[in-house]
């Protein structure tokens, strides 16, 4: 899909499944609810929660769109990897460590999250190859 003026619904929805797909979490649920986020990964119910906010996606959104789902898939990525229950449990102890004060250099429970700055990561290294990707089809 050439990435031009808007990206419809249904290509906004190859694309997920396409990401969901290659980093084998095809499985999960995916859901459409009113929020002001693109995604969001509910780790309670193991869904993929997309905004019905964004039916189409402008081609300025694009980049802030597939970094979003990327990331949520890293969070459902992990999720897998460790059970749903286990991740959930990791990440709030990170969480209540740095709203203890156990890390000098941590003081945001979400923005210094390891596992938020994770997922971040993995979506900055991953979104050109995504972005070139679904502009060439």
């Amino acid at each position: 899909m050439l990435i031009k003026e808007l990206i419809s619904k249904a290509e906004k929805d190859y694309m997920i499944a396409t990401l969901l797909k290659h980093y084998k979490v095809d499985k999960i649920k995916v859901k459409y609810k009113h929020m002001k986020e693109y995604a969001w990964y509910n780790v309670d119910t193991g869904t993929l929660e997309l905004s019905s906010k964004y039916k189409e996606v402008k081609p300025k959104q694009l980049k802030d769109f597939l970094t979003t789902i990327i990331h949520e898939i890293y969070h459902a990525m992990d999720a897998k990897k460790y059970g749903w229950r286990q991740f959930k449990g990791m990440y709030e102890k990170e969480q209540n460590m740095i709203a203890q004060g156990w890390y000098d250099n941590k003081k945001d429970i979400y923005w210094d999250n390891e596992y938020e700055v994770n997922a971040r990561d993995f979506a900055k290294k991953n979104l050109s190859k995504w972005k070139s990707q679904f502009s060439k089809k």
